[in-house]
């Protein structure tokens, strides 16, 4: 796997900081960059699962296709007008490399399909986007330490970065169709974690020391 790493001090600016939404910097240990092919989203996505570097990417593609197609009734109703899109969208291809913008990863309309596919607690800390994304319809281990949690941002709307969270980071608030298409068996991914709305913290906690991996450095 490709990987370069560097630790900056605190009080510097955080490469790719300014994709975040400003209270959930001091949360942050790391923000990890992956290959922008079209597939960053997906790359990200792999990554959180530790998924092979070189071909991650497609196998998470290729679940989220088989997730909508699986139960399609359900992802027709989650996702309205924008059902044929996101389907197309996740479609890969065998020998498919890149991916056009038709193609990329997006939230939130992808979210519930990301979560529920992986059975993952999925996190945008996009600026301006901040949502969290659970499972539809499977139950969550009993331990919190076992839930997956794979945390997102995007920059300028053309490149996604994963991110690590401190641990008992919060949360942002629930996107609102969680509520909405859960089933009961899933209602507990949401026990014993703290969500909460944007809110303005003081400027000295926004510079907190941090890691940033770059995975597209030979």
């Amino acid at each position: 796997m490709r990987r370069a790493s560097r630790r900056t001090q605190s009080g510097s600016n955080m490469a790719y900081g300014h994709c975040l939404e400003p209270d959930w910097l001091p949360h942050v240990e790391a923000i990890i960059d992956v290959v922008s092919d079209g597939n960053c989203g997906y790359r990200c996505v792999a990554s959180g699962l530790a998924l092979a570097d070189v071909d991650g990417w497609r196998i998470v593609r290729r679940r989220m296709y088989d997730e909508i197609i699986g139960y399609e009734d359900l992802w027709r109703e989650v996702l309205g007008s924008s059902f044929e899109t996101v389907k197309n969208a996740v479609h890969c291809p065998e020998k498919q490399e890149g991916a056009s913008f038709k193609e990329w990863l997006t939230l939130p309309d992808m979210g519930l399909l990301v979560s529920t596919a992986f059975n993952v607690i999925l996190v945008n800390l996009s600026h301006g986007s901040a949502s969290t994304f659970l499972p539809l319809r499977s139950t969550p281990p009993s331990s919190l330490h076992n839930r997956l949690i794979i945390a997102m941002a995007n920059e300028r709307n053309i490149h996604w970065v994963r991110v690590q969270l401190r641990v008992n980071a919060p949360l942002p608030s629930l996107y609102p169709s969680c509520d909405r298409y859960v089933e009961d068996c899933a209602k507990g991914w949401r026990y014993g974690f703290v969500f909460r709305d944007i809110a303005p913290i003081a400027t000295a906690m926004m510079k907190p020391p941090y890691t940033f991996v770059d995975l597209d450095t030979p």
